[in-house]
């Protein structure tokens, strides 16, 4: 094979193999990508952690990256899996750290998850994640994760959780204070409230747990009336009138 023959030779391979990655990279591009289980990241905060380098394009080689070891400095999160759905689209699977509760401790907060365990300190405050008053460091976790792990997946979480001076659990959803008492029977108790909750919008008063169990058939609730349920009410007792002179 003489000199110019064997340029062209390589030059045709060459060009070859431009063209097959060229078509490898088209064929295989994500165009596509999905962001699930992710709370306190954005979609675009996850892909920017997940998704860079020259890798990070092609749905074939994504898979070579180590979205864990890219995501090991992201306090709030658990683990990281790609999923590849179609040669164009990728989703990419969170599974950030459940926190059920957060205690104030020094300048930050501390977050523990469903076993108690502190998992994040933090200066900053959460969404959708209450903080439990009265529980000292060195105090047993049973009487609130008893209660936390019914409503850690749930729509009807408390804004504040209080242990009061009995050791008592004490839950406030808004201007509504729902009194557990003990640990014993929490299940049910916890079942009730989370039925009950939903039909106290707006309202202000106290709901009483603290003896409820299987047995228990109803639930009270000591509701503070607004000013004009309290001028209705006073209405209603004297006879729908108001006292009035009745002089010329």
């Amino acid at each position: 094979m003489d000199r110019k023959k064997h340029r062209i030779f390589w030059g045709c391979l060459a060009a070859a193999i431009l063209t097959a990655i060229a078509v490898f990279f088209a064929c295989f591009q994500i165009t596509s990508v999905k962001v699930e289980g992710n709370k306190n990241y954005t979609e675009d905060e996850i892909k920017k952690m997940v998704l860079s380098g020259p890798l990070s394009g092609n749905s074939v080689l994504v898979r070579f990256l180590d979205p864990d070891k890219r995501t090991k400095d992201a306090e709030f999160i658990n683990k990281v899996w790609l999923e590849r759905t179609s040669r164009h689209s990728l989703v990419i699977h969170v599974r950030e750290k459940e926190l059920i509760g957060y205690v104030k401790f020094l300048d930050g907060n501390l977050y523990f998850d469903r076993n108690g365990i502190v998992q994040v300190s933090t200066t900053e405050e959460l969404e959708n994640i209450p903080n439990v008053e009265g529980l000292k460091l060195d105090s047993s976790l049973s009487l609130i994760l008893s209660g936390a792990r019914r409503w850690e997946k749930g729509d009807e979480k408390p804004d504040r959780l209080v242990l009061d001076e009995k050791g008592q659990l004490v839950l406030y959803y808004g201007k509504v204070e729902a009194r557990m008492g003990s640990d014993k029977n929490m299940d049910e108790k916890m079942s009730r409230l989370l039925g009950i909750i939903p039909q106290l919008g707006g309202m202000e008063g106290v709901l009483h747990l603290e003896n409820v169990d299987e047995t228990s058939k109803n639930v009270v609730f000591d509701k503070v009336l607004s000013e004009a349920e309290q001028e209705a009410l006073k209405k209603n007792k004297n006879g729908g009138t108001d006292d009035q002179d009745s002089s010329d």
